[in-house]
């Protein structure tokens, strides 16, 4: 399952995205609740959430309905600004609502790629970033009406880098192909309250922008395994989490970092800070974790035995769903 996983760009790595000629409609499933989800947004009147298929749920009056979306592919992210919306995945699928997400455009989708889009965010209403596997990454300055796709160099190792350089010299279609799958997955992305931006990912990637996503700067590694979530929390602490039960503190702007211990040792897919300031993490094999100093310690439990969670998110009512590979559910916390 998919868990749901930069100095300068130079300028000849950006390319315009093709127009999209042809799409299909997502399957309406009886037991579309119970389908994988990945991933649920809040669009300020109800929840979305996105999963197999290119299944689509609303709650709609105190219940989950399923919505047609204009593509069988694996959604793995969603996310609104007020009632325009944007959803990713499998085939670097890319849909946009203009209405809450009762209606769908499909506007990117290449499935000669084989490669998923894994995360979106929108910086403003037309601002929006797409990332995914192998460093891939799209972004659209029009609301998502059109993309352009981008290559972060300077996240590049710079053996990886050097490489590439001598090869681009002596083949250019060769240097194409090679540069395609030597970024790491980008798996998240995430804005934080200061204005700039951190992105995680494969290989203990961790990295910063403070221009929008236009550039990044790899921090130093402190962890050599697959980063899947960060949350910032109100206090300004982040919080890391991977592979294998990892989760890492930082109390300085991940200048530093301190691992934390737990009972789990699945890997942990999705972090969020309730209103009320307990953070919620959701795991593979059915794990709840649940710390309310801020991150510092965790209480565990199976919540969803057999189950893998990946994400978790609060409604406005109050009430926590968590999601994952049997569909939806509500938390009793």
């Amino acid at each position: 399952m998919q868990a749901k996983i930069i100095t300068s760009i130079l300028l000849s790595s950006l390319c315009l995205v093709p127009p999209v000629v042809a799409e299909t409609t997502s399957y309406i499933a009886s037991k579309a609740t119970s389908a994988p989800i990945l991933d649920m947004a809040y669009n300020g009147t109800k929840m979305i959430a996105v999963g197999d298929r290119g299944h689509l749920l609303a709650f709609i009056d105190d219940q989950w309905q399923q919505l047609s979306t204009p593509s069988q592919a694996l959604l793995t992210a969603v996310t609104f600004k007020g009632k325009n919306g944007w959803a990713v995945g499998h085939d670097a699928t890319i849909l946009t609502t203009t209405d809450g997400g009762y209606t769908w455009q499909l506007k990117q989708q290449f499935p000669d790629l084989d490669k998923p889009l894994l995360d979106v965010i929108a910086l403003s209403v037309n601002n929006i970033i797409a990332v995914g596997a192998y460093g891939l990454t799209y972004r659209s300055s029009d609301g998502g009406n059109s993309w352009t796709s981008l290559y972060f160099n300077e996240l590049l190792h710079p053996d990886d880098q050097l490489y590439l350089d001598e090869l681009k010299a002596e083949d250019e279609a060769l240097y194409l192909d090679e540069r395609s799958a030597m970024l790491p997955h980008f798996n998240r992305i995430v804005p934080l309250r200061s204005g700039k931006l951190v992105m995680v990912g494969e290989m203990g990637l961790i990295a910063l922008s403070d221009d929008g996503g236009a550039s990044w700067q790899n921090q130093e590694p402190f962890y050599d395994g697959s980063l899947f979530d960060l949350l910032e929390t109100k206090s300004g602490a982040w919080v890391a989490i991977g592979l294998r039960g990892n989760i890492f503190r930082s109390t300085d702007q991940g200048q530093s970092w301190q691992s934390v211990r737990t009972k789990v040792s699945s890997t942990i897919n999705s972090a969020t800070q309730l209103r009320d300031g307990t953070i919620v993490m959701v795991a593979n094999n059915g794990y709840l974790l649940t710390s309310t100093d801020d991150g510092q310690t965790y209480q565990t439990k199976i919540e969803a035995k057999g189950e893998d969670l990946v994400a978790v998110a609060q409604q406005k009512d109050g009430r926590v769903i968590v999601a994952g590979s049997a569909g939806v559910r509500w938390l009793g916390l």
